[in-house]
């Protein structure tokens, strides 16, 4: 950390968006999520919904100045089809898996609430069907009465997931002849996430050939579950006996770090280190507090055990919230650049930096050197929310961002998150948050017990610049400044687009031998609809490929 602080630079003030797949949406587009359809949250495990199809990536910009281009890691952007995959979003080749999570050693996952059967009981709740498995063992004794559940049968009963497990990892490139490979690495079971990703971020380099490379590497770490080898663990075991998942956490952390020390080591022994600009950044805050699955518990308070999932081993502290809200510690991201090529090194900068201003920055990069542009690059480049950062970055001078959108979610009931719509932005030092910012929305200290959070109110206001860990509500005595920010939210719910969420749905005819297989676009699937609402959803993938087929073809 020593070695990246003097030779980089730290970014105290880089936003993202308070869940995974908003934020990647955003970096790889360049675009808030209001823009994409990502507002609304994240793919949940097993959906069929993604990135639409007529989003200009990042990858694909840099395949037009020439870079090959290599994802490695999480994509979480979409896999219904193939074209929602990134071999076909911008990157030459893929290494990783395509859903949120999964185990760290097995590569293997449930597909949750994603594989709903269409024809099931929508009406019928959780509590119903627990009763009508009760009454079948009562039926069995005799009884025919419809009985009520007794508090021995939740504790002699916990529901446990029997979910199947569907393995996801493999990688994707097209072969000599420009066809497609899907390769399943089952032999890659029983070693860690974090070393076949740095081994497979280590092998492009040395493998990388004339041209200059982009690599897009996103390590598991530090998402559930909490896992890591032993000597990992060992280290932390003096200090944190008591929770296990945080031992765990902090090697995670440790596993990591290691693995971007040995790339960079890489750099050096190719000699291209001095050639090359290393950005690291969080795609939100740390997990924190309690989470059960009708309310966030903080400070403590537990009201009902049978429902109470462990608590989480990640901290903000002395940030506010987490993972899901929209306070600091679930938007406010660790992050620095670390390079040779940067002007001024060995500093902190307090400047505005957005997740969607990687777009700009890279290009701002790159932009010097003679352009490309492949024949299959005919997508037009779609209006981008990205301000370049370099200049702050590499020299020191006045960043040229002073306010973004943080979120206009219109749904809300975000799980162990905020349940009801809300909105939020940040201009110059002022925050504003309409409708509630949490739940986490405590503060919480891995050193002594969380702090609970006050009551929320509709309408919040904070100086972040004064008061960074939001404890003191500013709206009542400033109605002026609330009004020019709710003007702003206005003017950005104006150019929002309708969400990409979809319902559950059945995804059996999804799935190979279990592994999650996408489909090809013209695949007669796709004809079928998946929108709740079709005045208020729009469709990922309709987008004319043909005449861009045709075009590949031909340059073939």
């Amino acid at each position: 950390w020593y070695q990246r602080r003097v030779r980089g630079v730290i970014l105290n003030q880089h936003y993202v968006l308070p869940q995974c797949s908003p934020s990647r949406a955003a970096f790889v587009t360049g675009r808030y999520p209001i823009h994409t359809g990502f507002h609304n949250g994240n793919i949940m495990q097993g959906e069929l919904w993604g990135l639409g199809l007529e989003e200009f990536t990042v990858g694909e910009m840099f395949q037009e100045y020439g870079y090959k281009t290599h994802a490695i890691g999480k994509w979480h952007l979409g896999w219904r089809t193939w074209r929602h995959t990134p071999i076909h979003r911008g990157f030459d080749s893929f290494f990783g898996f395509y859903f949120c999570a999964h185990d760290h050693y097995h590569y293997t996952c449930g597909l949750g609430n994603g594989n709903k059967n269409k024809t099931e009981n929508k009406t019928e709740n959780k509590t119903e069907r627990r009763m009508k498995k009760y009454n079948k063992k009562l039926l069995k004794q005799g009884f025919s009465i419809r009985q009520p559940i007794p508090d021995s049968y939740w504790k002699s009963n916990k529901e446990k997931s029997k979910s199947e497990k569907y393995f996801d990892l493999r990688e994707n490139y097209f072969d000599e002849n420009h066809k497609l490979v899907d390769k399943l690495r089952y032999d890659l079971q029983g070693q860690y996430s974090a070393n076949i990703f740095t081994d497979a971020a280590i092998d492009k380099i040395k493998n990388r050939g004339e041209d200059p490379f982009f690599m897009y590497l996103n390590y598991m770490n530090v998402h559930s579950p909490y896992q890591a080898p032993k000597h990992y663990q060992d280290r932390f075991t003096s200090h944190m006996k008591a929770n296990k998942d945080r031992k765990a956490y902090a090697a995670m952390m440790s596993s990591m770090d290691e693995g971007i020390g040995n790339i960079t080591k890489t750099l050096l022994a190719e000699g291209i280190y001095n050639n090359t600009i290393i950005v690291f950044a969080s795609d939100n805050g740390a997990n924190v507090g309690y989470c059960r699955d009708n309310e966030v518990v903080e400070g403590g308070r537990v009201f009902n055990k049978r429902n109470v999932q462990r608590i989480e081993p990640g901290s903000n502290y002395p940030l506010r919230g987490g993972k899901r809200s929209v306070f600091e510690g679930g938007i406010r991201s660790v992050a620095f650049v670390h390079s040779p090529m940067l002007k001024v090194k060995g500093r902190a900068i307090n400047d505005l930096i957005h997740v969607v201003d990687w777009f700009a920055t890279f290009e701002d990069i790159i932009s010097e050197g003679s352009r490309k542009k492949p024949l299959y690059h005919i997508k037009k480049r779609l209006p981008t929310d990205s301000i370049s950062a370099w200049r702050a970055i590499s020299k020191g001078l006045p960043g040229k961002r002073k306010k973004f959108l943080i979120n206009i979610n219109t749904k809300g009931a975000v799980k162990c998150g905020p349940r009801s719509p809300f909105k939020a932005i940040r201009k110059n030092q002022w925050k504003l948050i309409v409708g509630g910012g949490g739940p986490p929305a405590g503060w919480y200290n891995p050193y002594s017990p969380p702090i609970p959070s006050p009551p929320l109110k509709y309408i919040e206001l904070y100086n972040i610049e004064l008061d960074p860990s939001e404890t003191l509500n500013l709206a009542p005595a400033n109605p002026s400044i609330v009004l020019d920010l709710l003007r702003e939210l206005k003017q950005y719910k104006e150019t929002m687009v309708p969400s990409i969420r979809r319902k559950k749905i059945d995804l059996t005819p999804y799935l190979h031998e279990k592994v999650p297989t996408p489909i090809d676009i013209t695949d007669p699937r796709n004809s079928e609809s998946f929108f709740v609402d079709e005045g208020r959803y729009r469709n990922d993938f309709q987008f004319d490929y043909s005449k861009i087929t045709d075009q590949m073809n031909e340059s073939y």
